[in-house]
């Protein structure tokens, strides 16, 4: 049974980050969150002083969000960031339209999955709902990931992307569960489909927990792309729900092994 921990994309909270970016962050240590994933926002710190921050309130960095462009380039400051920040995986989204231009595409993600490994760093591609639309029949997401190594281009699959897109999340994770070292969770709104905290709409969240701790999933990471209150609440709500469910799913697993 994989351990997983649970992470934030900042993407969530960029308001608040512009108004105290530290102030932030330590919030969100407090509320049990054991890492950060960057979407761009570094608080005007250096490498050097983010992470210097970062080890104050205990705070591991499990991915960088990043275009495509700056992962594909060795001598970007993305490297910089990276290296300092102890930051394994590198991740993108939407690196180019999956139907009229899926070969470039490809060629692109193989290429940052090269120079990623070539910097000691995992490339990984985080799907929105583009990717389930099928070329001659075939799911696009499906046909990227065979034509890609799997060891240089990791998978980062969204729960509500997979949903939006049409797939079961659940089925779909388990079917990639040998390739998504992160996992984003994200709930859905049971009523108008729109971005809720975990635990309060219609992901099945026992579910991806399940199927998070029996994949290679080091790193569970909620999202919300836009919030109908309090960011920082909704933040606070998520972890709490996550946090209980796993336990839940945790102990019960445990109790099984012991019977047997």
């Amino acid at each position: 049974m994989q351990n997983f921990k649970i992470g934030i994309q900042l993407y969530t909270l960029r308001e608040q980050l512009n108004g105290d970016f530290l102030g932030c962050l330590k919030e969100l240590a407090s509320m049990g969150y054991e890492g950060v994933e960057f979407a761009g926002m570094y608080g005007g710190l250096t490498p050097e002083q983010l992470a210097k921050e970062l080890r104050k309130i205990n705070l591991s960095v499990c991915g960088m969000h990043l275009p495509i462009a700056a992962i594909m380039d060795p001598n970007s400051d993305a490297y910089c960031y990276a290296k300092a920040l102890n930051c394994k995986y590198l991740v993108t989204s939407l690196a180019g339209d999956f139907i009229d231009n899926f070969e470039e595409v490809v060629d692109n993600c193989r290429q940052a999955g090269q120079v990623a490994a070539e910097q000691g760093r995992c490339f990984v591609y985080h799907n929105h709902a583009q990717e389930f639309q099928k070329i001659n029949g075939v799911c696009a997401l499906d046909l990227f990931y065979e034509q890609t190594s799997a060891e240089q281009v990791k998978a980062e699959l969204d729960t509500y992307w997979i949903k939006k897109g049409g797939e079961d999340p659940v089925t779909y994770l388990k079917k990639y569960a040998e390739r998504s070292p992160l996992i984003h969770i994200k709930d859905m709104d049971k009523i108008d489909g729109s971005f809720a905290a975990v635990g309060t709409g219609s992901i099945d969240l026992p579910g991806v927990i399940s199927i998070a701790f029996n994949s290679i999933a080091e790193w569970l990471i909620y999202e919300q792309d836009a919030c109908s209150s309090d960011p920082l609440e909704c933040a606070r709500t998520s972890i709490y729900n996550i946090k209980a469910e796993k336990y839940i799913i945790s102990r019960t697993q445990i109790m099984e092994t012991s019977k047997c």
